[in-house]
């Protein structure tokens, strides 16, 4: 089968015989049609985390059923499917993190295009039981960001956001997290990194959770353009705000850096005036390791940071106290359990995700993918870039 291929740093070929994968009878074989492209597979293809070579990158694919192994019912040749990109390797979802709800944390987690072969080619075969159906009226360029892009961000805001006391003293704790009563519903949120991840967080925000407001925060004026059209009402150009005041923030350092930071959360926050500044929820997509200090200044205090991006470089400066004194939530977020791709599934075939506005990008081919590699890597890729393989 053709697949895109990598056999070392750099070393990515698109193969025309590679060997079709091997169905077991609980799985399904999925002819690959479209896939997302995401940082990780740039961070693959230039050698910063490690794998087995060769691999078959790609781990956003959305495609159409081809093969059913004997064990396999609910799942119909010729059904249109996306695959999560993290899913449960224990057996019957056993190990601590799966009986405690966390498949996506599964101890033996399989990650495709990583740990495994990924979507990247003619075919793929994965278990059944994580294969998800979506209508064939949703297009298939569109559908493959759902499994990371909208899947991450929404897992993040669904199940991560609520700080601990809510819940605790919450009289019915399932409304917290209900689509019709969500905690989120009202509240404010602010989001940093509006690309691939953040893009999909400021719509789902907006439209989805019913915030009351989004503030993203970015340094491109065309990235918060889109931010706006995905519902962000406030939008902040963090760069253009340090130009103004004529501040090069690399030679702060000690006091003066902690004097810009404060300046520019005050500058995010003073959107939210009219509710007395409060910031609900912050949500790092930015990969930024920068961005830390200023998303703890931003929030309000006994509220949640969630950190979704994956920042390279560890956090220079922060302040623990501040953390201490406003009593925050600091969480992460990876991937999403499988028992909420369902319900993501069903708000994209309700609408009530702007897929169409978050793939800006359709004219690749996967033997173009390294070309949108480089273009992702040049900001040439405004929201997310999916790729035609077949």
């Amino acid at each position: 089968m053709k697949a895109a291929v990598l056999y070392g740093k750099e070393e990515l070929n698109i193969v025309s015989d590679f060997e079709d994968p091997v169905m077991k009878k609980t799985d399904v074989l999925i002819q690959s049609k479209f896939g997302g492209l995401c940082s990780t597979d740039r961070s693959l293809y230039r050698g910063f985390v490690p794998f087995k070579p060769p691999l078959i990158i790609g781990h956003e694919i959305a495609g159409v059923v081809k093969d059913v192994g004997s064990s396999v019912s609910g799942v119909d040749i010729g059904d249109h499917v996306i695959i999560p990109p993290v899913y449960p390797g224990c057996e019957d979802e056993t190990c601590n993190s799966c009986r405690e709800g966390l498949t996506n944390r599964c101890k033996k987690s399989v990650f495709i295009g990583h740990g495994v072969h990924g979507g990247d080619a003619e075919f793929i075969a994965v278990p059944s039981r994580y294969t998800f159906k979506i209508n064939e009226d949703v297009p298939l360029d569109e559908a493959c960001i759902i499994p990371d892009a909208v899947s991450t961000p929404f897992h993040a805001l669904k199940s991560r956001s609520v700080p601990a006391h809510i819940f605790q003293h919450s009289s019915d704790t399932h409304k917290l997290f209900e689509h019709d009563s969500h905690w989120l519903r009202g509240k404010n949120v602010v989001v940093f990194g509006v690309g691939g991840v953040g893009g999909p967080a400021v719509n789902l925000a907006a439209r989805y959770f019913q915030a009351k407001n989004v503030v993203a925060v970015d340094v491109f004026d065309k990235k918060l353009e889109l931010a706006k059209k995905l519902g962000a009402t406030h939008t902040v150009n963090s760069k253009a705000f340090f130009e103004e005041k004529g501040i090069t923030t690399r030679e702060l350092t000690g006091r003066e850096k902690a004097e810009a930071i404060s300046d520019l959360s005050k500058h995010i926050t003073s959107h939210l005036s009219e509710d007395k500044y409060q910031v609900d929820v912050v949500v790092d997509c930015s990969g930024v390791s920068d961005t830390f200090p200023v998303a703890v200044e931003a929030a309000s205090k006994n509220r949640t940071i969630i950190q979704v991006g994956w920042p390279p470089k560890p956090v220079s400066q922060f302040l623990n106290r501040k953390i201490m004194d406003k009593y925050l939530t600091i969480t992460g977020t990876w991937a999403c359990p499988m028992n909420e791709m369902k319900e993501i599934v069903i708000a994209v075939e309700n609408k009530e995700v702007d897929l169409n506005l978050l793939v800006t990008n359709k004219d690749y081919t996967l033997d173009k993918l390294e070309n949108a590699i480089h273009d992702l890597e040049a900001g040439k890729i405004l929201g997310r870039a999916t790729i035609a393989i077949v």
